[in-house]
């Protein structure tokens, strides 16, 4: 003590000591909350949606992000699909599901709770899938599919757009071997896609490989998009000689070794007959990926049992004529050609007058779909929707196979289910509110997305546009289809009891649909379930709001928002009925 004393007897030194060491306190405490402040809830999104997009060029090429919020789109590069580069996406994913954790979710507005809300509850379902990734199969489809959705959007706008489209597909083998790698390694450890679903993969693949160049997609909408540029036509035969030799070299090449994988190395271990169940973590995988996919917490026998209902509903209907409508089916006129595509164009147009009975003006948006041809892949593939960009600079796009033959009433549902007022509708009014931000309007949840498309299928039918009964049977079809899946993929059905399901309702069995069950899983539920939760949730607030229920606004809660999980949406009705009171 004598020793303090002593130290600290001149007491202005003192005083100084003491008000340095308070200053110095303060500085460090001040920098120690600089370097540690939490992020604020914006900044936690932004980076989000950047970490996201960052290093997936066809993604942002997708959404047309190419140069959003610090992202820089390279148009020379494909997308990797590495190991390393799903291992990090993961851990990103991790990361931002344990700030969020941490957050304070009282202190935010109501509207950037309502994003954290939807974020943590995605992100938590996509955690539970990726336990269980060596199992997942879109690799595959990405590829089906890549031709028409990078032909379609990647901008020709120049010269040096034509040369690095050309640049991009030389990366396509290397993307395509990383595939393959990936294929090999779950082979080896024991882990093999269902025969029905490669049968379905080596078809797509093998009529790539044995495609001309010339008569592809990515060739044909190439040379469309290079007459409009007026370039010098020597150039302009040069880059297309260029490119079918990529598309040669590279992408054809590459389809055929995938086939060749498929049916030398895969075929031979696959399973036949048998659900996702019979794959290690099989269970797990198809429990957790129908709660990210259906947006819902609904267990796989809850599904299956509400699909069952549903079907004895849709039966019980038709039979007794309660649609007040005759079948038409047997007399229907089937399409092709330039013909189906006047038909398709003909039905968005039929359908934009009921656009203000269902909806309020103010959220009706101005976005044209494009109707084009592309060449189905394999023998299941129809009709897709390419999403509009974000700023809605890019129109969306309607692509359909031509030549198989579709009946007319299939036609006009099918313009309305991709189009207006289907998925066009509901992704354009997404994009254009500002309140969403760029990490939800690149996150989807397919039981919303694909639910109100046949939700609005239904509420075409119920005004006239549609065929009720073209409807009912669509809606019969997946319907059944969830049960089934529901059956084979978790209660463990064999092929037998499928087909023994399919006898009590229509008589006869199906293999070929049975197939397409077993090589997809889950699919069918986001059409059959998503539909059934718009329906359920239109009837809880006509119910409750009597009179006082109104059709625009309660449309309005289910679309201003964007696409999100059920469980969420559904505290969105619940404020719109206490509100409407």
């Amino acid at each position: 003590m004598n020793l303090v004393r002593q130290m600290f007897k001149n007491t202005r030194l003192t005083i100084l000591l003491a008000v340095g060491l308070l200053v110095l306190l303060i500085a460090c405490g001040l920098l120690w909350q600089t370097q540690h402040q939490p992020e604020s809830f914006d900044e936690l999104i932004q980076k989000m949606a950047f970490d996201t997009l960052k290093d997936d060029p066809e993604t942002q090429l997708y959404f047309d992000v190419k140069n959003v919020e610090g992202i820089r789109w390279d148009p020379t590069k494909l997308t990797d699909l590495s190991d390393a580069d799903y291992e990090q996406l993961n851990d990103e994913r991790n990361g931002f599901l344990k700030k969020l954790n941490d957050y304070d979710a009282a202190k935010l507005s109501p509207e950037d709770k309502l994003t954290y809300d939807i974020l943590k509850w995605d992100l938590s379902a996509a955690q539970q899938v990726y336990k269980y990734w060596d199992l997942n199969t879109d690799d595959y489809l990405s590829l089906s599919n890549f031709p028409p959705y990078f032909a379609n959007n990647y901008p020709i706008r120049n010269q040096a757009d034509a040369k690095n489209y050309i640049v991009a597909l030389n990366g396509f083998s290397d993307k395509v071997a990383h595939v393959i790698d990936r294929i090999q390694d779950r082979r080896e450890k024991g882990i093999v896609p269902a025969s029905e679903f490669l049968k379905e993969m080596l078809t797509s693949y093998s009529k790539l490989r044995n495609t001309k160049p010339e008569e592809t997609i990515l060739y044909s909408l190439y040379a469309e998009k290079l007459t409009e540029l007026k370039l010098d036509p020597s150039e302009v035969e040069k880059l297309k000689k260029t490119l079918a030799q990529t598309l040669t070299d590279h992408v054809l090449a590459s389809y055929g070794k995938l086939a060749d994988v498929i049916k030398n190395d895969l075929m031979k271990q696959a399973s036949v007959s048998q659900g996702i169940w019979s794959q290690p973590g099989g269970s797990e995988y198809y429990s957790a990926r129908l709660k990210l996919t259906t947006g819902t917490d609904l267990s796989p026998q809850k599904i299956h049992e509400i699909a069952k209902r549903k079907v004895e509903e849709i039966v019980k209907e038709l039979r007794g004529g309660a649609s007040g409508q005759a079948q038409t089916t047997s007399a229907a006129k089937f399409l092709t050609g330039d013909e189906l595509l006047q038909a398709l164009n003909s039905s968005l147009s039929d359908a934009t007058p009921y656009l203000s009975d269902w909806f309020e003006e103010e959220l009706i948006p101005d976005h044209p779909v494009d109707v084009r041809a592309y060449s189905a892949l394999f023998a299941s593939a129809g009709g897709m929707y390419i999403p509009l960009s974000i700023d809605g600079d890019r129109s969306g796009r309607f692509v359909i196979p031509l030549e198989n033959p579709t009946s007319e009433e299939i036609v006009k549902m099918l313009a309305l289910h991709e189009g207006i007022p289907g998925h066009h509708f509901q992704f354009s009014i997404q994009y254009d509110q500002p309140t969403i931000p760029l990490i939800r309007k690149i996150t989807m949840t397919s039981g919303y997305v694909e639910g109100w498309a046949v939700y609005m299928e239904s509420l075409c039918a119920e005004k006239g546009l549609l065929d009720r009964n073209t409807v009912l049977n669509r809606l019969l079809g997946n319907s059944i289809g969830t049960v089934i899946d529901a059956g084979i993929h978790a209660l463990k059905w064999t092929r037998e009891q499928a087909n023994e399901y399919l006898v009590s309702v229509f008589g006869t069995g199906n293999n070929a649909w049975i197939d397409s069950v077993i090589a997809y899983p889950g699919l069918n539920e986001n059409y059959a379930i998503g539909s059934e939760q718009f329906q359920s949730l239109r009837e809880k607030a006509n119910s409750e709001l009597g009179d006082r229920f109104d059709i625009k606004a309660f449309h309005s809660v289910l679309l201003r928002n964007g696409n999100m999980p059920f469980p969420i949406l559904e505290q969105q009705v619940n404020q719109y009925i206490k509100s409407a009171k």
